[in-house]
């Protein structure tokens, strides 16, 4: 009889991951999201596993697969102007970032809240994945009092320094008009975005006509992107006002990241630090900036951790090597963690 049940279990189990499918929720006039959800305990938290830059986490990533073997509720959320969100607009829509160049991190945030609110999911922790740190930034702390940071963005310039000095020099020449420098400006960082986005979803097409789905909108995927880029321009994490906020946060850092990125996020962890929250920060050591597809079984298995385990201290750091240490991890201090930030800061 139990071996019945276990393997009735053990069908339900893989039915509920094979059906995660793309669905879309609609926000307003040319403006829908799309979503994927794994629901296994309903009383049990659920992990908002947030968008990166590109697109979404999905239930094919097996970084997905594994959270979802450890039993954790999921939502994997596209951003409103991401492509899936799009696909799921009628053929004679026109989306709503087409009309409206207004939209920034915060109404991202909204966004989920709604998709949050929607599907009934009373506990949840947000999971950021470098991007949509900007998005759990805005987040409401009283209904997401905790969050998760991955490989989190410190400033939207902080992939090509470089290209952002040049920008900055052209934008302070276009100021000695202050009258028409804010269209000027306006109008020179969307012709960056739009080159940058349009040269890159057209590789994508060409490497794989259907790498965003059958009979894409193109133009709109590029202006989604355009979008998306927009959203984040003020945003710096590095000066975020952590004392303010009711929130707490752990970190998960990528040993091999971008020189840049990592200055950005050591200055915004000494930030939090100087609030006095408790925080457990997570270095990921042979792993890149894209961390769930990088190292698949380190991130479940560290977010897994992060999410049901209760702190011991208010302030926890290690180093992680592998997938199986993470089942003995063995925590260290604050002297330990401000050690590895003044090693690492250049």
């Amino acid at each position: 009889m139990m071996k019945k049940w276990v393997l009735l279990f053990s069908l339900l189990f893989v039915s509920s991951l094979s059906l995660a499918e793309i669905r879309h929720l609609r926000l307003g006039p040319g403006k829908v999201i799309a979503y994927e959800t794994i629901f296994q305990k309903m009383d049990a938290p659920t992990l908002i596993l947030l968008p990166g830059v590109n697109r979404s986490l999905n239930s094919s990533d097996r970084s997905v697969r594994m959270l979802a073997d450890l039993g954790w509720n999921l939502v994997m959320p596209s951003l409103s102007a991401h492509p899936l969100s799009i696909q799921g607009l009628k053929s004679s829509e026109t989306p709503y970032f087409v009309l409206d160049n207004r939209t920034r991190a915060k109404e991202f945030a909204k966004d989920i809240e709604e998709l949050v609110a929607y599907l009934g999911v009373k506990k949840s922790i947000p999971v950021t994945l470098s991007y949509s740190s900007s998005v759990g930034a805005f987040l409401d702390p009283e209904l997401f009092p905790h969050v998760i940071e991955t490989v989190p963005l410190g400033t939207a310039t902080e992939a090509n320094p470089e290209a952002a000095k040049n920008a900055e020099l052209w934008e302070n020449w276009l100021r000695l008009n202050p009258f028409m420098a804010p269209i000027w400006i306006r109008q020179f960082r969307d012709q960056a975005y739009t080159t940058h986005w349009s040269k890159t979803v057209d590789e994508n097409l060409k490497a794989d006509p259907e790498f965003y789905g059958e009979n894409p909108r193109v133009s709109d995927i590029k202006a989604g992107y355009v979008t998306i880029a927009r959203a984040v321009e003020d945003f710096d994490l590095t000066q975020w006002k952590f004392d303010s906020e009711k929130r707490t946060r752990d970190f998960v850092f990528a040993g091999k990241e971008n020189e840049e990125r990592l200055k950005n996020q050591i200055e915004a962890v000494k930030s939090y630090l100087a609030s006095g929250k408790p925080v457990r920060v997570l270095v990921v050591e042979n792993a890149g900036h894209i961390l769930p597809s990088d190292q698949p079984r380190i991130y479940a298995s560290a977010i897994s951790l992060l999410a049901s385990q209760p702190r011991q201290g208010s302030v926890q750091f290690a180093v992680v090597r592998s997938a199986e240490s993470i089942a003995t991890l063995r925590w260290q201090g604050r002297a330990e963690l401000e050690s590895w930030l003044k090693e690492n800061q250049r």
